[in-house]
């Protein structure tokens, strides 16, 4: 059963980002929660405002956001969630202007659960595509079938 719990904790804080409604974030996320991600523009807040800092930011960049998630894995404290997320780019991003155009893009993100709330987290996504169908970098040259 704490499995499902733990599965149900970490794909609320996805309903959250996606619905904006963020107060419910402190009963989600340890006051002291760290997060890992190396594009963390707030790496330097911890808790609920780290993540309120991180979610306004990417729901001022992105209209329309919606969060698919595609499957989720919980050993003991841990849950791992695999998500499509998908927006469209209304508002500046990573100093760039907006772009008007769609992304969807894959993320995973690994969960620790104490006490019923989020104490850390590790996040990694695809960045690279993200800013590839924005236009914001050229995308790489197709590669072509072996012969």
């Amino acid at each position: 059963m704490a499995d499902d719990q733990n599965k149900a904790i970490s794909r609320r804080i996805w309903e959250v980002f996606a619905s904006g409604d963020l107060s419910e974030l402190d009963d989600l996320v340890a006051p002291g929660a760290a997060f890992h991600d190396t594009q963390d523009p707030f790496g330097d807040q911890r808790g609920p405002e780290h993540m309120k800092s991180l979610m306004e930011m990417y729901r001022k960049s992105f209209s329309n956001m919606r969060f698919d998630i595609k499957m989720q894995l919980a050993e003991g404290d841990h849950v791992c969630t695999m998500i499509e997320a998908q927006g469209d780019n209304t508002g500046e991003i990573m100093g760039q202007p907006a772009t008007g155009k769609h992304s969807r893009i894959n993320l995973t993100d690994i969960d620790r659960i104490e006490d019923g709330k989020i104490a850390e987290s590790w996040v990694t996504w695809d960045t690279l595509g993200m800013l590839q169908q924005l236009g914001l970098i050229p995308a790489g040259a197709q590669q072509k079938a072996p012969a």
